[in-house]
């Protein structure tokens, strides 16, 4: 008990580290495209976002909803044509933590089914803790989420975890307690930090000074932020009418933008705390989301649905104090972060790791996604800024992103070169996808148009 004590009572960790200079005379160094003046940061922090759609931060289109962010970003480094590989948090956090995609690690994780077909990422999968952990970090990791925590298999490597159960500030609180303790414990130089959190995930309950515009709503008959509600109402899209329609969509949107902007308000208060006790000095901070949402853009609204943009487009902002700012158009691919992370830390990248340090990686590159969640099965190939999507009832797509972003006119044709060249790409992952699944459900209804 004394030692507890003892413990607590030193307050924050000593981490010893004068703020990294901000000259920018200083020869540069790193890997890719990521580069820093001086010396590259010894620290590292995660900062993940739950269900955060990428065209709602400032940078990226989404008005004046994330000072904070935009203010980051503008200090950083930013990934301008990022995907993230699946659109649910289990199956995304996994394959970024992991540096590969979920069919090549040879595991898929899945929405729905038994306890038999839905399995943890099995014991001994390397994830970037214990990366890092060979490289002397005490690592931790807070997670508001149940889907990335030990009962799913993907937080193997970290030292040490805990759940909140509440928002962004606490999970501030209970992350500077974890790395804190393990910094200590270890007599560790460095350190890796997780902290995930779930704002703006459903059900929509921002604070109301930040639900901006939703007094000018005609009032909903129920209170969507109840998540029960909320759900309900979702699911009965299909048999409302014209003008209801409009209402839920409206006021699911404002209460989403208030949740976007209370975030934003919240990591704001968070990197005050983290800047003061000095856990940024020496540190790479990489800000991220894991998915994004759905408003009936394509049918369906929340995410685990399909590929489009609205619920697999990806952000990631790099910052540090002495970081080369700018920005990447290239494409990317959340699998990059982890080979990124090793070669920057000077690790041999091992070969099953499948992504590339940014800017490293051919602009021709196919970048892949899938998922077995609320529709089934479906698998996406992106090249080009062209996107190739099949789900397993049997439909197959093509957009142009290059001129149609939001996917909105299919030119899907058998005969499309695009198609021609990446169904076979495309197939061959849905196949792969299909012998990992346990039980035998579903399965792909294979197109009779296509070979």
């Amino acid at each position: 008990m004394l030692s507890l004590i003892l413990l607590f009572a030193c307050g924050k960790p000593d981490i010893g580290d004068e703020p990294l200079s901000t000259q920018t005379d200083l020869p540069k160094v790193g890997t890719g495209a990521l580069q820093f003046y001086g010396q590259v940061p010894k620290n590292l922090i995660f900062l993940s976002i739950d269900t955060f759609r990428k065209d709602h931060i400032g940078f990226h289109g989404g008005g004046d909803m994330t000072p904070f962010l935009d203010r980051i970003a503008e200090e950083g480094f930013v990934l301008q044509d990022h995907q993230q590989c699946s659109n649910w948090t289990f199956a995304s956090t996994t394959c970024t933590l992991a540096g590969r995609t979920n069919i090549e690690r040879g595991h898929m994780p899945r929405l729905s089914g038994t306890e038999e077909t839905r399995t943890p990422v099995p014991v001994g999968t390397w994830l970037l803790p214990r990366y890092l952990d060979d490289l002397g970090f005490a690592s931790a990791l807070v997670s508001a989420n149940d889907w990335l925590s030990p009962s799913w298999g993907n937080t193997q490597g970290f030292d040490a975890f805990d759940s909140p159960g509440g928002n962004a500030l606490a999970v501030l609180d209970k992350g500077r307690d974890l790395i804190t303790k393990e910094i200590r414990q270890q007599d560790a130089e460095r350190f890796f930090l997780h902290m995930h959190h779930m704002e703006p995930h459903a059900a929509y309950a921002p604070p109301l000074d930040n639900a901006i515009g939703l007094d000018e709503l005609e009032l909903f008959s129920e209170d969507l932020t109840n998540r029960d509600i909320h759900y309900s109402w979702r699911d009965r899209w299909s048999t409302l009418g014209e003008d209801e329609q409009e209402l839920l969509d409206a006021h699911l949107r404002v209460l989403y933008a208030g949740e976007i902007r209370t975030i934003d308000e919240r990591l704001a208060e968070n990197w005050s705390i983290l800047e003061d006790e000095g856990y940024l000095n020496d540190t790479l901070v990489v800000i991220w989301n894991d998915h994004g949402e759905q408003f009936w853009e394509h049918g369906n609204q929340t995410h685990a649905y399909m590929l489009y943009g609205e619920e697999n487009d990806g952000f990631a902002i790099f910052w540090a104090r002495n970081i080369v700012q700018g920005t990447f158009e290239g494409p990317t691919h959340a699998i990059d972060l982890v080979p990124t992370l090793l070669d920057l830390y000077g690790y041999d990248i091992p070969e099953e790791v499948t992504g590339t340090p940014i800017g490293l990686a051919d602009d021709g590159r196919m970048r892949f996604s899938s998922a077995i969640a609320r529709k089934g099965g479906v698998n996406s190939v992106t090249k080009d800024g062209f996107k190739l999507t099949y789900r397993w009832n049997g439909d197959v797509t093509l957009y142009d992103r290059n001129i149609d972003p939001g996917e909105t006119t299919d030119l899907f044709a058998p005969d499309h070169p695009k198609v021609v060249e990446l169904w076979p790409e495309l197939r061959a992952q849905a196949e792969a996808m299909e012998g990992l699944i346990i039980g035998g459900d579903p399965v792909p209804n294979w197109p009779e148009s296509l070979p």
